[in-house]
């Protein structure tokens, strides 16, 4: 399982644009995802990459622990 966020900006016909990246099942591989967000000068979208990226850290935090919780349970019914 891979974990993991964050933002870039990227240039694209002389303008750079922020986007957020992070991972995603697709087709059963985790690919790395590119999300638009705005122009890289804009403080708005930097407001809202920000937000992004607290939103999918709390999402993974969750799946980890959901995955953890999971393995354990899985392991003491085995060792039943």
């Amino acid at each position: 399982m891979e974990l993991g966020c964050g933002m870039r900006a990227m240039t694209v016909k002389g303008r750079e644009y922020l986007y957020v990246w992070h991972y995603e099942t697709r087709d059963g591989r985790r690919k790395q995802v590119y999300d638009y967000v705005g122009p890289a000068h804009d403080p708005d979208a930097r407001r809202k990459a920000g937000e992004a990226l607290e939103a999918y850290t709390r999402k993974a935090m969750d799946e980890a622990r959901r995955r953890v919780q999971a393995g354990r349970m899985s392991a003491m019914a085995a060792g039943r």
